[in-house]
């Protein structure tokens, strides 16, 4: 994997400066040594090493924390990509108040990702990819019909995450679109289908 070269940018959520993370870049590395992140914009995917290859154990969306090893002293359990183009800062710890708050909300958190884990490998794969879609549309602040197909994972990277094929969510993406020549006259025909009307897959 490739480890970015951290640029600074306005960050989003009234921090100083945030750090821009392109779409399948890494932010930490699994074993390295550093400090607790918050994801400002966008998805990251937490991977660990299963067998001989990675596997997918959770997802840091908007206001999610990403190395919450470090607030234990312990090195970083998982290599955090981003999903998608991204934006994360460093987590200021001043005193204990502060680190009880964020040990809190890891905890909080985790339960969450856990629960949108399940989910997103439970049922068919049109349901597990329309799990998918709500929480990019919740990492992007949009409505579900308002994602853009180009700022959209790799379908290789959904495909990782709700364990299926490059080609069955290439497909389910076609079969969720309205033919084109109704496009502009029909509305989506259920929530998730929205979230991908306008995105056209390239397979």
């Amino acid at each position: 994997m490739k480890m970015i070269e951290l640029k600074s940018v306005p960050a989003v959520r009234g921090t100083p400066t945030g750090v821009s993370i392109p779409r399948g870049q890494t932010l930490l590395q699994i074993g390295a040594a550093g400090t607790v992140w918050r994801v400002q914009k966008g998805a990251f995917r937490l991977e660990r090493p299963v067998g001989g290859g990675q596997t997918v154990v959770h997802l840091a969306l908007s206001g999610d924390l990403v190395g919450v090893e470090a607030l234990c002293a312990e090195p970083y359990a998982c290599t955090v990509t981003a999903l998608v183009d991204s934006i994360a800062t460093p987590e200021p710890m001043v005193g204990e108040a502060d680190l009880t708050s964020t040990l809190a909300a890891a905890l909080l958190q985790q339960q969450r990702q856990s629960f949108d884990m399940a989910q997103m490998r439970l049922g068919t794969a049109p349901v597990r990819l329309g799990q998918l879609l709500r929480l990019l549309a919740r990492a992007f602040g949009v409505p579900e019909g308002g994602l853009e197909r180009k700022a959209l994972p790799t379908l290789k990277d959904m495909a990782q995450i709700i364990d299926s094929t490059h080609e069955t969510v290439c497909r389910e993406l076609a079969r969720a679109l309205p033919p084109r020549a109704r496009q502009a006259h029909a509305p989506s025909r259920a929530a998730w289908r929205g979230a991908i009307t306008p995105l056209a897959p390239h397979c």
